[in-house]
């Protein structure tokens, strides 16, 4: 048995041994960022190709450039405000959606045969264009969905029927496709199959042209890809009816370039367009023109005049599309409203109109046009006005443009939507921000149907908020909650999502929003992730501390329905995004000086969400922070009603601990409460923290659910805080100590450290102390007694050591015993008397010198 005989010198011995460091001036530091230099390359004038070899080439390098030319169709960018097909076309399959059931027709086509004679194989292939020959098939009752699938069937098979070179039932299936357009009897949904048919007539056109300019490129010449070129639009004109012919014309008119090297696009264009006048159906042929435009963008986006004849074609449809509305049966029968009738055509009007003035001309006279032509057209002419035309175009003309729309009685509130659109992206000056929400608002209000009316407004929200005040928004909000109510509200909740997430986002203060009674009720009314948008709103755009009690209520009651949200199967990602706003929040209040106040509202805080860890490890933590401000106003001296308050503080932490989850958490908690504790002189609170911690330790350490790593650090960081503990009267020396002591440690790392301590503690003066708290150095001193004590402990440590070193040796574990030794080595030479352990230190260091080389 070795006994440990303690150096009460050691500190006194360290700073006389310890070396003086100098500085060293350097011109740069060392991590300073490397500076760049610019170096200017000069350009050899001889270098890069011959001059005069750029203006003429080889005969054979021309000749082989003029083999891989290919035609190529030159378009001038367009203006980025320009909204592409593929977004409008998203848009399109978004909206126009269906429940009706529809039927659709197919055809199965025969194999292609050999046929021989020039008047045999002109008739064979008349006869291939006619789907009348083919056997057919009728499919009926279908859903959106089974209506998809058979027309993306036929985009299938004319995939497949172009790779197997069957050039004419690929056609045919084209011409099939083309046919499905004239049938709108379930015109709902006539956009959206518009934009899916159009998808694989595009599709047929870029196999056209890519197989054309295949044969340019081959050892074939020219005149061949010229001659196949010819014949694919033979057949195309060979076509019976009209709109197939028009429509797969336009699919492959791209390809005209291989008959004429600089084709007139235009005047085609212009005949294809006077040629859509025999389409009987209107929205047909409304739409028709639409996609007359879209090829026409490809290939002469700078053709005004086809635009401009394209819409006055729509000008003068007006009475055609109004008898259809009224007397078509398919319409009558299915009922369809004057507002559905307008929605369908608006997309086909939007983008001719966007064609025509997407650079900005033709505004001014677009605009008298419109206002010149019948109400009925005029509604729609004028959303699609809004839908496309500059919004400072608008925002100048928007008196004028709120006028027109006072004179129409159809599609107002689409009108209304449209133009608030416009305006949100305006700036306006306040005077005319406000005549102009005078003339719209009670428009507004007088849309009878509730979705329209809530559509509108959540456009109009935006404006509202950025322009006006809280009176306006408050009065906006009164007049919503007038058409909403608990019973409706998940109704349109989505509406009313958007209007709550556009107040947020935009209002000036979101303080100020929160102290309006309306807006907290619609928030209350919508579901949880509404109330967690507006309190990421006020941790986003409100940094500030708040002392506002309404605004403190409000925030506190819409984080209770978060809270309330929160059970066993919430995920626990959500479970910390959740604490984290709430935690955002706690931290937000302060009521500066009013420390009582403040205690209050953490303790209501608790109350409020004890479910979330998260938030009650913020609250023990801001309550310890509180202790501690108080600590710092006083001085350190504190009165009969601070020392009340701080006895507060810290009960109130000591009882919301064991309430936590994780074993870890509440050991760093105990430490820190203990650790205010004595800075602030409640001695008695203090001991009874580490006590609590200490027994936490010992019942559930094989229950934690960290690693040992993690653990050893706390019992450091716990050691350090012990030194500047004084002992209790009524208990032994070092009686926390020897309570860790008694703990069963697997790691040899912690004895080593209470070595480290129990030095420190035979120490004449400590390193640290809290302030108005007698440690153990002015109780003993440096009394026989107590380091009598002292190394009874460290001898206690210092064999369960070597008998730890020992268990390693029999166990050939020769690395981890020398390591060991090695460290007991150096606890001897820091906090033993050398004298009296010499020889078991020289020990220890030969045998681990020895076997760490």
């Amino acid at each position: 048995m070795y006994k440990w005989s303690s150096d009460v010198n050691a500190y006194q011995r360290k700073l006389k041994s310890k070396v003086v460091l100098t500085k060293e001036h350097i011109k740069a530091h060392p991590l300073e960022k490397p500076s760049s230099q610019i170096i200017s390359i000069k350009h050899d004038p001889l270098d890069g190709l011959d001059p005069l070899s750029i203006c003429e080439m080889d005969p054979l390098t021309r000749m082989a450039s003029d083999l891989y030319s290919f035609p190529e169709i030159s378009s001038r960018p367009l203006r980025d405000s320009f909204e592409p097909w593929s977004v409008k076309k998203a848009a399109i399959l978004h909206r126009f959606t269906t429940q009706e059931k529809m039927t659709i027709t197919t055809s199965v086509f025969a194999a292609e045969h050999e046929v021989r004679g020039v008047s045999e194989k002109v008739l064979h292939r008349l006869e291939q264009l006619d789907l009348d020959c083919g056997s057919k098939q009728t499919f009926g009752g279908l859903s959106q969905e089974e209506y998809t699938f058979k027309i993306n069937q036929l985009d299938q098979q004319l995939t497949q029927a172009w790779n197997s070179d069957l050039r004419v039932n690929a056609l045919k299936i084209a011409i099939q496709c083309c046919k499905l357009l004239g049938d709108t009897s379930v015109i709902s949904f006539y956009p959206s199959k518009f934009v899916i048919i159009t998808d694989i007539l595009d599709k047929f056109g870029e196999m056209v042209y890519s197989r054309l300019r295949g044969k340019q490129s081959d050892i074939l010449p020219p005149e061949v890809a010229k001659e196949t070129c010819k014949n694919w639009f033979y057949k195309v004109g060979s076509i019976r009816e009209l709109l197939p012919r028009l429509a797969i014309e336009l699919a492959i008119l791209k390809s005209y370039s291989f008959i004429v090297p600089n084709p007139e696009y235009g005047k085609i264009l212009i005949r294809l367009l006077n040629s859509a006048w025999g389409i009987g159906d209107p929205v047909v042929a409304i739409y028709l023109r639409c996609y007359l435009c879209r090829v026409a963008m490809e290939l002469v986006p700078e053709e005004k005049e086809l635009y401009m004849k394209c819409f006055q074609d729509l000008l003068l449809l007006h009475d055609q599309v109004l008898d259809n509305f009224r007397h078509s049966p398919q319409l009558v029968n299915a009922k369809v409203s004057m507002e559905t009738y307008m929605s369908v055509l608006t997309p086909a009007v939007d983008w001719i109109l966007q064609c025509l003035v997407h650079r900005g001309e033709h505004l001014n006279y677009t605009m008298q046009l419109v206002s010149n032509v019948p109400p009925f057209w005029k509604s729609v002419l004028t959303s699609s006005v809004l839908n496309t035309f500059p919004p400072s175009f608008i925002g100048d003309e928007c008196l004028n443009v709120i006028e027109m729309c006072m004179t129409l009685e159809t599609n107002i509130s689409e009108i209304l939507r449209n133009l608030g659109h416009c305006l949100i992206l305006v700036e306006m000056q306040p005077s005319q921000a406000r005549e102009v929400w005078i003339k719209v608002w009670p428009q507004i209000k007088k849309i009878p149907v509730r979705n329209a009316y809530l559509s509108c407004c959540q456009v109009w929200v935006e404006f509202v908020v950025k322009s006006f005040g809280t009176d306006t928004v408050g009065e906006f909000l009164d007049d919503v909650l007038t058409r909403v109510s608990y019973r409706n509200a998940e109704q349109f909740h989505s509406k009313l999502a958007t209007i709550v997430e556009k107040l947020t986002t935009f209002c000036k203060d979101i303080t100020e929003l929160l102290k309006l009674n309306k807006f907290v009720k619609i928030v209350t009314m919508l579901n949880v992730e509404a109330a967690k948008n507006v309190m990421v709103a006020y941790a986003s755009k409100h940094s500030e501390p708040l002392s506002d009690n309404i605004i403190i209520n409000t925030l506190m009651h819409l984080a209770s329905i978060l809270h309330d949200s929160v059970d066993a199967l919430t995920p626990t990602d959500e479970v910390k995004q959740i604490g984290g706003l709430i935690n955002t929040f706690i931290l937000r209040v302060n009521y500066g000086k009013d420390f009582e106040k403040q205690l209050q509202f953490y303790d209501e805080s608790r109350g409020t969400f004890m479910n979330i860890d998260a938030v009650l490890v913020q609250l023990v933590q801001c309550v310890c922070r509180l202790g501690m401000d108080v600590g710092n106003v006083v001085g350190g001296h504190h009165t009969k009603r601070t020392r009340g308050f701080l006895s507060a503080c810290i009960a109130y932490a000591f009882i919301t601990i064991p309430s936590l989850d994780s074993i870890y958490t509440q050991l760093q908690l105990y430490k820190l409460t203990a650790e205010v504790a004595y800075s602030n002189q409640c001695v008695s609170q203090g001991d009874a923290c580490l006590k609590a911690a200490i027994t936490l330790l010992s019942e559930e350490m094989e229950e934690m659910e960290v690693g040992e790593p993690l653990i050893i650090d706390y019992v450091s960081n716990l050691l350090s805080t012990l030194l500047a503990v004084p002992d209790h009267p009524k208990e032994s020396m070092l009686y926390l100590l020897k309570a860790l002591m008694t703990i069963q440690w697997t790691s040899p790392i912690l004895p080593l450290r209470f070595l480290s301590l129990l030095g420190a503690y035979a120490q004449g003066e400590y390193p640290y102390q809290f302030v108005g708290v007698d440690n153990n150095n002015s109780l003993y001193g440096c009394a026989n007694q107590f380091i009598a004590e002292i190394d009874s402990l460290a001898g206690t440590i210092l064999n369960d050591l070597l008998s730890k070193i020992k268990a390693y040796g029999d166990q050939n574990q020769i690395k981890k015993q020398a390591r060991l030794s090695l460290e007991l080595f150096f606890a001897i030479i820091n906090w033993g008397e050398i004298h009296d352990m010499g020889n078991l230190a020289v020990n220890l260091w030969n045998f681990s010198h020895k076997n760490l080389e």
